[in-house]
């Protein structure tokens, strides 16, 4: 596949920060930095391919917590990085479908519930016992909508909840009038968003050091 451009990456990245609630991305060298502050999380530095700039910047980290995610297959991360560096399962970035899927209706005991949360539009689908089935939410951004946190309880899986709550955060998009579509997916996740019309656009791949 070909390089990702570096505004696509951008794109994505300021909608991730703002779902979030953590600080926008700075540019650094050819890619970004963000400064996510929480304990799993310190700091992500976020490159179009893996390259020098991201080499240079993975010999100035020393600590845990603080990852590298590019757009690359993960044996392509783990070439360009020395062996004390851990390669995370692969991730893939997806684009969605222009148009709007078609909203259905929640299965018995089950409704939608619609919140803003930081700069996101959250869907959470609650079962008549009061816990949460399902969620996500989708950052609406510079002409772009970013889904985020797609999440299905596990035993509220297989009843069709996450193709219902990316329809309700499609419609959002839809009746903002935004038509690009961007999310990171995981190896099970990409199966479903796959059956509702995305396409893979490039691997993703995340290397950090093991806590000591």
């Amino acid at each position: 596949m070909a390089t990702i451009d570096l505004a696509l990456i951008e794109r994505w990245l300021t909608g991730w920060s703002l779902s979030r609630g953590v600080p926008a991305p700075l540019p650094y060298g050819e890619g970004f930095v963000v400064e996510v502050g929480m304990p799993a999380q310190l700091r992500r530095y976020v490159f179009a391919d893996a390259g020098h700039a991201l080499q240079a910047c993975a010999e100035r980290i020393h600590d845990p917590y603080i990852f590298l995610k590019v757009a690359v297959e993960p044996e392509a991360l783990r070439r360009a990085l020395p062996a004390h560096w851990n390669i995370e399962s692969p991730g893939y970035l997806m684009v969605g479908p222009a148009q709007a899927q078609k909203q259905a209706a929640p299965p018995p005991g089950y409704q939608i519930v619609r919140e803003r949360q930081h700069g996101a539009h959250v869907v959470r689908i609650m079962h008549e016992s009061q816990e949460q089935a399902a969620s996500g939410r989708v950052v609406l951004h510079g002409g772009c909508a970013i889904f985020d946190q797609i999440e299905t309880t596990e035993s509220h899986r297989r009843r069709g909840l996450g193709s219902l709550v990316m329809q309700a955060l499609d419609a959002i998009a839809e009746e903002a009038g935004i038509g690009e579509r961007l999310l990171v997916a995981t190896e099970d996740g990409r199966a479903l968003y796959m059956r509702l019309g995305w396409s893979v656009i490039s691997p993703w791949s995340t290397a950090a050091l093991s806590p000591a």
